[in-house]
């Protein structure tokens, strides 16, 4: 996963870390490991669950995931 990335998605949504914690029903220390890189492999359910709590694309998820999509 792609920390900055994730990080300039969430700036560029205006979301702070309680409201995605609250959104995702993740505990906000623990989204801030994943956000902050302290989590190596958060599992695709964090993902999802941040993912659309950001209403985030598909391309934008591929991105957030650590690929670049070439379409």
């Amino acid at each position: 996963m792609k920390n900055d990335n994730l990080k300039n998605i969430i700036n560029r949504k205006n979301i702070s870390i309680k409201e995605l914690s609250r959104i995702t029903h993740l505990n906000d220390s623990h989204l801030g490991k994943i956000i902050n890189g302290k989590t190596k492999n958060p599992g695709i359910d964090y993902l999802i669950a941040i993912a659309e709590a950001l209403e985030l694309s598909n391309d934008e998820f591929v991105e957030l995931c650590g690929y670049k999509n070439d379409n």
